[in-house]
C-alpha cells in the first residue's frame, strides 16, 4: 500500500480532479497551492510505476501548461525559481465588482469576480484557466495512455 494510501498514477489524478473542485469554488491561496502540487506531481506517479515509457512522459511534460504547472508548483514549494532557463512568476490579484460588467440592477452590487493572474517573462495568464486546462491534459494522457 502506498503512502496516505496513494499508490497509482490513476490515484493522484483523482486526487487533482479533487483539488481542482475545490479550487473552481474558491479561488484561494491553499487551494491554488494544493492543486498545483498535486497535478504536478501526478508525473512521479507514473514514473515510479513504470505506467509509461519515461520518453512519453517526458515529452508531456515540455508542454507550456505542465511545465507552468511545474514552475507554480516549485515557487509554492521553494518561494523562488533559482535553475537557470526557468522565469521566477510572480501573481497579481484582479478583483472586478459586477457593476463594471453589467448593466445597473441586472447584478447585485457586492457581486465579485476574482481572477489571479500569472506573470511569467513576457507572458501573462489566469490562474484558473491554467488549471482547467493543465487538468484536461491530465485527463488526455491517461486516456491515450491506457492508465
Amino acid at each position: 500500500m502506498g503512502f496516505f494510501a496513494l499508490r497509482t498514477p490513476r490515484d493522484m489524478l483523482e486526487k487533482a480532479h479533487r483539488e481542482h473542485a475545490r479550487l473552481a469554488a474558491e479561488l484561494n491561496i491553499d487551494n491554488v497551492f494544493n492543486f498545483f502540487v498535486t497535478a504536478y506531481h501526478i508525473q512521479d506517479y507514473v514514473r515510479k510505476t513504470a505506467a509509461v515509457p519515461p520518453a512519453i512522459l517526458d515529452a508531456f511534460l515540455q508542454d507550456q501548461d505542465i511545465k507552468d504547472s511545474r514552475d507554480l508548483c516549485d515557487k509554492g514549494k521553494h518561494l523562488r525559481l533559482t535553475r537557470s532557463g526557468r522565469t521566477d512568476p510572480y501573481t497579481t490579484i484582479r478583483t472586478r465588482g459586477a457593476l463594471n460588467t453589467a448593466p445597473l440592477n441586472t447584478l447585485p452590487i457586492n457581486a465579485m469576480e476574482i481572477k489571479w493572474l500569472v506573470h511569467s517573462g513576457s507572458r501573462t495568464f489566469d490562474v484558473q484557466a491554467l488549471a482547467d486546462r493543465v487538468k484536461q491534459k491530465w485527463e488526455q494522457f491517461f486516456t491515450a495512455n491506457g492508465l
